[in-house]
């Protein structure tokens, strides 16, 4: 059966597994050839994203503290002192600074692993490198397509899901009809095609469809219009 994805999405979810990385990647180092240099990337990595859940976190209780005296202040009953204003969170030092990207750098990293020959789908489980079993159609595939503007530029925003990329295609309505635009690997894809001049204004049509490997699959997208000018 297909995988899901083992890179989790949600933030709180990705700092557990960086956890669990740094306490059995060292166990199963000398079996996959995992370098010292290695673990410690991904400890440095642990650390900082670990200082920073935590910061966001601090400031989000102290942002509702704030919002709860505000309302105190305001609305509460009269007659009362108020209490001392919420005093602002004191964090510890900040870690060292890292390198930017760690999804990239993970994400390399567990390509090595898998590529090694002594890699198993147990030791993939237990560094949390493998995702869950899950049925996917592919025949039922589609994408959905929004736009925003960026300096005037369409922005086409899409989710990767399942896919390996995705092939989008544009009709500008200048008499070419559908021609192919681009093929997108990592969501959101920036037309930066020149805009019309001379303070004239164009309506830009796309649809794209979902690539597994070499091969698009599914249906194609509803068509979105995007009206341009510079």
């Amino acid at each position: 059966m297909p995988k899901k994805p083992f890179m989790p999405t949600k933030h709180s979810d990705f700092a557990d597994f960086l956890d669990n990385l740094v306490i059995k990647m060292p166990v199963h180092a000398v079996t996959l050839g995992i370098t010292p240099a290695q673990i410690t990337t991904v400890q440095d990595y642990a650390v900082m994203f670990n200082y920073l859940m935590d910061m966001q976190e601090s400031y989000k209780t102290y942002k509702q503290e704030i919002s709860a005296y505000k309302k105190l202040l305001r609305y509460g009953p009269g007659g009362g002192v108020m209490n001392p204003v919420p005093v602002t969170p004191t964090l510890p030092a900040a870690p060292a600074p890292v390198r930017i990207a760690i999804e990239r750098y993970i994400r390399s990293l567990v390509a090595q692993l898998k590529a090694h020959p002594n890699y198993e789908e147990a030791i993939g489980e237990d560094l949390g490198i493998v995702g869950d079993e899950e049925t996917i159609n592919i025949h039922n595939m589609k994408p959905v397509l929004k736009t925003r503007l960026e300096l005037g530029h369409p922005v086409i925003l899409w989710t990767k899901g399942h896919a390996d990329s995705l092939d989008i295609y544009v009709n500008r309505n200048d008499g070419a009809g559908e021609v192919y635009l681009a093929n997108d690997t990592q969501p959101d894809y920036t037309d930066t095609t020149p805009l019309p001049t001379g303070g004239a204004s164009a309506s830009w049509d796309y649809r794209a469809a979902y690539k597994i490997g070499d091969d698009q699959v599914g249906h194609f997208s509803d068509v979105v219009k995007v009206a341009v000018r510079k």
